[in-house]
Parts: structure tokens; C-alpha cells; sequence
């Protein structure tokens, strides 16, 4: 009886130190705040001046990313340079990938492309 004890439990101790180099946490989320530089439709990406810091960054987004302005969803569209922004972000394999983009303006926004997609679609300006 006392075998099948030791053996049981040198079983479990083996799958717990296994289990605890396999498992990977999420990256880890960042925010930052800055004035939009330039928006590039195309490639989905998102050039921002920080407000503290001096050196630009670059963000991808993807299907995920939710763009906001308050409480309520909008389109890529609404987003133009010079316009401030906080962005929460993720670092993931080796780009910066906004999992959120608030529009921080005190007016109302509005689509200039005339399709309010809510980022999972690409849009194309003219």
C-alpha cells in the first residue's frame, strides 16, 4: 500500500514540474498616450508621438483592435492625424499590436469614409 502511495505520488510530482515549464502567459498589456503622426490604411498601422518620450512609435492593428471615442465603438475612418489618442497595446512577435485605440476629443467624430466597419475590415481611403 505504501508503494502505490510513493509511486502516485512521484507521478503527480513529475506532471506538476512538467506542467509548470509548458505553460506561457499572455504578453503583457502597456498603454501609452500621443497625438496620431500618420495613418497608413494598408498596412493597418498607426504612427503615434508619445506624450512623454520623444521617440515615435509604430503600431499594427488587427481584427481584434477596438477603436473608441467614450463609451461608443468607431470606425477607422474617424481616426486622423494630429488627433490625440490613448492606445493599449501588446508587444507580440516583435510589433506593437493595439488591442484598444480611445480617441480623446471633445467632439463628436465623424467616418470620412463613409463605412463604419468597427476595424474588421480594411478601408481603403481616396
Amino acid at each position: 500500500m505504501k508503494t502505490k502511495l510513493i509511486y502516485v505520488a512521484a507521478a503527480a510530482s513529475v506532471l506538476f514540474a512538467a506542467a509548470g515549464d509548458g505553460w506561457a502567459l499572455p504578453p503583457r498589456q502597456h498603454t501609452v498616450s500621443g497625438v496620431i503622426d500618420a495613418i497608413d490604411f494598408n498596412r493597418h498601422a498607426i504612427a503615434l508621438t508619445p506624450n512623454k518620450g520623444t521617440q515615435p512609435l509604430t503600431f499594427v492593428w488587427n481584427d481584434s483592435t477596438r477603436f473608441s471615442h467614450g463609451w461608443s465603438r468607431i470606425c477607422l475612418g474617424a481616426l486622423e492625424p494630429g488627433q490625440p489618442v490613448v492606445i493599449s497595446y501588446r508587444r507580440e512577435i516583435g510589433q506593437l499590436v493595439p488591442r484598444e485605440v480611445k480617441l480623446r476629443k471633445e467632439i463628436a467624430t465623424q467616418c470620412t469614409t463613409g463605412e463604419c466597419n468597427f476595424g474588421t475590415r480594411p478601408i481603403e481611403r481616396n
